[in-house]
């Protein structure tokens, strides 16, 4: 194939492949986002169960209610990162796919050039 038909190639590929990897990079600032709220969770949890000091039959009261309040955020944070994994997983492989479809015509286009010059020498 013509070097200047692979570099036509090659450009349209690159743009998508960019546009991939914004895409990419903006949804994993949302399970960024929802894995923040789930190691907040389970800290809230952790630290509502880490109490030594005895308690009166109200602070045990209200450090159950917190727990209880700790223990359904936990559960929906968590519901929710499991909910979006599996669709960052798939933009992750359309980005690699993307990515690598352009360095392939890239390189693709260099051997072309190569040979270009090659054969004209």
């Amino acid at each position: 194939m013509k070097p200047d038909a692979l570099a036509a190639l090659e450009r349209p590929a690159r743009l998508r492949a960019e546009l991939e990897l914004k895409k990419l990079a903006a949804f994993k600032a949302h399970v960024d986002a929802a894995q923040g709220r789930v190691d907040a969770s389970r800290a809230a949890m952790a630290q509502s169960y880490a109490a030594e000091a005895p308690l009166s039959v109200a602070e045990a009261r209200m450090a159950n209610a917190q727990a209880a309040r700790a223990a359904r955020e936990l559960t929906r944070a968590d519901r929710e990162l499991r909910q979006i994994e599996p669709r960052f997983r798939q933009m992750q492989k359309q980005a690699a796919r993307e990515f690598g479809r352009a360095e392939a015509l890239a390189d693709l286009h260099q051997r072309a050039v190569r040979a270009a010059r090659k054969a004209a020498e």
